[in-house]
């Protein structure tokens, strides 16, 4: 039998970047487990043979972006700080570098949990690597001043999740992902993030709404209905904490029944199939992120104050049980009807958080900015946090969300 001639070095490796580069693009629309690597391999011109020089199965191509993106962040980060003295500029240049167009696609880390477990340790050291380096160089700016006082910790994942918010964000919002609206959503990251919101100091608290409460519903047991509907939604809420914890394709729907002392066997009698259970899981996210807009709407007093009560909320559910599903990978992974009724309410959400925004320049609590992408951007601070928040945090959910919008509101530079 003839065999596959081994392509040259120098072909080789353009091919690796480009297979890469498409399973990156593919791993952030439809999700880690849901990519086919034949499909990708045809889509860059490489037979079913060769393909197996290059990886040896899903797990391994899956595996090999997110190194790739850990080692773009690593080399994203040394250029940054050999470019320039001035903190701030080091931060710019890096969120311009990891958002630049022209580069070729990067896998968000939200399916680590899919790898196994060698690979998965593998990918969790480079990130905590590149995560204390970054927190390294917040630290530096502090000591000289350049930075005021602040949690660098939150700040650095605060900083990660809006770059990965804005690798994503295109998708759940329906438009196309253009280099000019990279440029727009690097410059608002920054201009947040260095310069912060509002447009003078701010008395705590933020916001004095507790989540909880905020949610919590009367229940008789005595009710078959309410019983049986409490029953759904503690599976829906432990499904949407474990796979907002491990990605959707990391978390299996044993591990979602054992969070509640369930079988399988109880899920399926609730749910059709592990996709219905995600988009129920949607679905509840969505009426939460609308109730918490509504609650800031009506609370706030100015738009400074409707725009950081609704992050201040969101941070809350996120680090707390309540957990609502955020949108990550995989969104073209589910049934056309529900995608296109997701991307409306995010949008709708989007609008609602960019008009708050405008009011707070209009009435100046607000510093004037790029009030459509700073609004959008800034969501990536809350949908990061189930990704890197340990379980015995020291901070608690209000203080969490005290901190972040702190971050948000006031940025970096004293």
């Amino acid at each position: 039998m003839k065999e596959t001639p081994r392509p040259t070095t120098r072909k080789r490796a353009a091919k690796r970047e480009a297979l890469l580069a498409e399973a990156a693009r593919q791993i952030n629309a439809v999700g880690a487990g849901a990519i086919v690597i034949n499909e990708i391999a045809e889509q860059v011109g490489l037979s079913r043979n060769t393909l197996y020089y290059y990886v040896s199965d899903r797990a391994d191509l899956v595996f090999r972006c997110y190194e790739r993106a850990c080692e773009a962040f690593t080399d994203d980060l040394v250029a940054a700080e050999d470019g320039s003295a001035l903190p701030g500029e080091r931060i710019a240049d890096l969120v311009h570098r990891q958002l630049d167009f022209d580069r070729p696609s990067q896998a968000v880390l939200s399916d680590v949990e899919f790898l196994p477990p060698p690979q998965r340790a593998v990918i969790r050291e480079q990130q905590a690597r590149n995560v204390a380096a970054l927190q390294a160089l917040l630290d530096a700016g502090v000591q000289a001043g350049a930075f005021r006082p602040c949690s660098t910790e939150v700040a650095a994942q605060s900083l990660i999740g809006m770059i990965s918010w804005a690798r994503l964000s295109a998708e759940w919002m329906g438009r196309a992902d253009t280099r000019a609206m990279r440029r727009r959503s690097a410059a608002a990251i920054v201009d947040v993030v260095l310069n912060g919101l509002a447009s003078g100091p701010r008395p705590p608290p933020f916001c004095e709404v507790e989540v909880e409460r905020l949610t919590a519903r009367p229940f008789n047991a005595f009710n078959r209905q309410q019983a049986n509907e409490v029953k759904i939604d503690q599976l829906i809420a432990a499904a949407s904490r474990l796979f907002n914890r491990r990605g959707i394709d990391g978390a299996s729907l044993d591990e979602v029944a054992a969070m509640v002392g369930a079988t399988k066997g109880a899920v399926y009698h609730y749910f059709d199939d592990k996709a219905d259970l995600v988009t129920r899981c949607y679905r509840r996210a969505f009426e939460l992120y609308d109730l918490f807009m509504a609650t800031a709407t009506e609370t706030g007093s100015t738009g400074f104050d409707k725009a950081i009560i609704t992050t201040h909320l969101n941070i809350q559910a996120q680090a707390g049980p309540l957990s609502p599903l955020m949108p990550q990978p995989g969104r073209m992974a589910l049934p056309e009807v529900e995608r296109e009724a997701f991307v409306k309410a995010a949008n709708r959400l989007r609008l609602a958080s960019t008009r708050n925004i405008r009011r707070g320049i209009a009435d100046g609590s607000c510093r004037p900015c790029d009030a459509a992408l700073v609004s959008e951007m800034a969501a990536g601070t809350f949908l990061w946090l189930p990704k890197w928040l340990p379980e015995d945090y020291s901070l608690s959910p209000m203080q969490i969300a005290d901190e972040t919008c702190a971050f948000l509101a006031f940025g970096l530079q004293p």
